[in-house]
């Protein structure tokens, strides 16, 4: 362990959860029960590579330890889903923190929070983060050399929990986000602007979201004199202002309402430990999604339905020594989910296996998972900030077989590492990160897209195709970390996932075939710290599905929509450069509450294309001071 008086430089290598504003997401971690853990992400809606969509089945490494040695237990093939070039994790005992940094192009963080109740019993505090960026220029044509990337998205929020004794920890919190942006890849590039005067200015669409989460929860402590349950309850509302679609008569984009998205949940679960080492358990998730009407001027192309999902998850598990089983199952029933002509099958089942041996530092695991994940507006946002504000489809996405199998070695003498293999499929995965293109070129072929000879250069689906891909396919990761004490970190990792159209590993819209991330932090001297980070995503292709048009009534002014009777459709492509990062850092700690940093983010000044007609920002020196008190 890092000593307390220093801030912990770490880089996020594991994919968020899609529920949560994703690892993408401003968050808060807060360890009521334990330490005050503080997790202040910085530019993290800045500099932003994609992300593979997170499924609620993805394999969790088991908590059980042996002889105080923790093998990094991470049955993941994972494609590098960094969100942000440095992440800072703070433990200490103060009550507030401040973590303020502003750099060119005037991109701004900020990180700040006080806990006002904070005995051993009862916790209660705020926070607020924020994020922004202002003034590069993606300059994607002659005529969009104005246009400028804008975002403010900023979280506040509160929480609170009181533990009974004995007997359980209440807890309860709520948070309000809004979010500002423009769509700065638009450039009226395409075929539906053909008449517009090329000499006017070019002004980017604009958009602005809203979320408000609410949450309540019980946990039981009863450990092996009964059964321990949990229970929690919460809403998420998560809306758009705006939907863009191009019209092709008027040679402008049209603009109607976006969707609007309010999520009612359950999560809990009942289980029974004896001190023989076994465990009896269910788990039972349940979530009620409502939609906005939003549409009703746009009958072509309609709101989704609202629909339920119920999942319920019994198994077993025991824990001897060396050897950890669990052995169950994951059923999900479906209600009136995905599109009215071809809805959702209401049962589903997969595995929920987990085996893992450990002898010292060695440690081998294997996992048969599976399941169903909600496809959600606030889930799809992690894998795509600049996603269609609207949803094509609500169909869940499914799994039948999720499998993982590898070792990890160590910690000893310093050095971890790892290696894994895993298998997945599958089922109608959403081809989006497409909506850029879309303002730009409708639905035709935009350049560089793979177009089979079968397929219509104009009828193309992007981001309004509801049907998905079917893919599956098999992953490699290895991963290797050295601790020399306080002194030098260093850690690599790396992933190959084979891609072609329907084969292929699903790890993010851009599906790399390789990734990579490596980090090394130095500390010549107790109070400065040095760190630099490399990324990599090589061998990208984002695909999408070609779909026969219709005319649709001529109230709707002749916007093409899909064909609800076309099944089966080509899969279209396009090639998008390989994308790497290259960032660095410099702290230093006056005292164990003051600090100050400064940044180089991008320093290759790559920019490259994320998506379709979304560049990454040029690099970008950043300073700031961290205060805690």
């Amino acid at each position: 362990m890092k000593r307390p008086d220093h801030i912990m430089m770490t880089v996020l290598l594991a994919a968020a959860s899609a529920a949560s504003a994703s690892a993408q997401g401003l968050h808060e971690s807060i360890g009521v029960d334990g330490k005050y853990v503080r997790e202040v992400i910085v530019q993290d809606k800045i500099f932003t590579l994609p992300s593979r969509l997170s499924f609620t089945l993805e394999s969790q490494p088991p908590a059980w330890y042996s002889e105080g040695v923790p093998t990094l237990f991470r049955p993941t093939a994972i494609p590098m889903p960094t969100v942000t070039p440095f992440a800072e994790r703070i433990p200490d005992n103060s009550r507030g923190y401040i973590d303020l940094g502003l750099g060119s192009w005037l991109d701004g963080n900020l990180s700040a929070g006080y806990r006002f109740l904070d005995s051993q019993s009862t916790k209660a505090g705020a926070f607020v983060q924020f994020n922004s960026t202002a003034l590069c220029r993606p300059d994607l044509s002659e005529e969009s050399r104005g246009v400028r990337r804008r975002l403010a998205d900023g979280r506040i929020g509160l929480y609170a929990s009181h533990r009974f004794g004995a007997k359980g920890t209440l807890s309860a919190s709520a948070d309000y986000r809004l979010a500002g942006f423009n769509y700065y890849g638009y450039a009226r590039l395409g075929a539906f602007f053909p008449s517009a005067d090329p000499d006017a200015a070019v002004h980017a669409p604009t958009q602005t979201l809203n979320e408000v989460n609410a949450r309540i929860g019980w946990k039981s402590s009863t450990g092996y004199g009964g059964p321990d349950y949990d229970a929690l309850a919460g809403i998420r509302y998560f809306g758009y202002r705006a939907l863009y679609l191009p019209d092709e008569n008027l040679d402008m984009l049209r603009q109607t309402k976006g969707d609007r998205e309010t999520d009612i949940y359950i999560d809990g679960g009942i289980s029974h430990q004896w001190r023989s080492g076994s465990e009896l358990g269910l788990r039972l998730k349940g979530d009620i999604l409502l939609y906005s009407d939003s549409r009703k001027d746009l009958p072509a192309i309609p709101a989704p339905d609202n629909y339920g999902m119920v999942s319920l998850n019994p198994y077993y598990r025991f824990s001897r020594g060396l050897l950890n089983i669990r052995v169950g199952a994951t059923v999900d029933l479906a209600f009136n989910a995905g599109p009215e002509r071809d809805r959702f099958n209401t049962f589903h089942i997969a595995p929920d296996v987990r085996l893992d041996w450990r002898k010292g530092a060695v440690g081998l695991f294997l996992n048969l998972l599976g399941g169903s994940s909600l496809q959600t507006l606030a889930s799809l946002e992690g894998t795509d900030y600049y996603q269609m504000p609207a949803l094509s489809s609500t169909r869940p996405l499914y799994s039948p077989l999720d499998a993982a199998a590898g070792a990890n070695f160590g910690p000893f003498a310093g050095f971890s590492a790892g290696l894994s293999f895993r298998y997945r499929i599958s089922r109608r995965v959403p081809a989006g990160g497409w909506y850029a293109a879309m303002l730009n070129w409708g639905n035709t072929a935009f350049p560089g897209m793979n177009v089979p000879l079968d397929a219509d250069p104009y009828a193309v689906g992007y981001s309004l195709s509801d049907e998905g891909i079917d893919i599956s396919g098999f992953g490699l990761e290895a991963h290797a970390s050295y601790r020399l004490g306080s002194i030098l970190d260093l850690s690599a990792e790396g992933t190959w996932q084979p891609q072609n159209s329907t084969r292929g590993y699903f790890n993010g819209y851009d599906r790399p075939r390789w990734t990579a991330a490596i980090t090394a932090t130095v500390r010549p001297v107790s109070k400065l710290s040095l760190s630099l980070q490399y990324e990599y995503r090589g061998v990208r292709r984002i695909y999408t599905q070609a779909a026969r048009l219709a005319t649709v009534p001529d109230q709707t002014q002749g916007i093409p929509v899909i064909d609800d009777t076309d099944r089966d459709l080509p899969i279209l492509s396009r090639r998008l450069p390989d994308l790497t990062l290259l960032n660095a850092r410099a702290a230093w700690q006056f005292s164990p509450r003051l600090g100050i940093f400064v940044q180089a983010a991008n320093l290759l000044d790559r920019r490259d294309e994320i998506l379709p007609l979304l560049p990454q920002n040029g690099i970008s020196i950043t300073g700031g001071v961290n205060f805690l008190f």
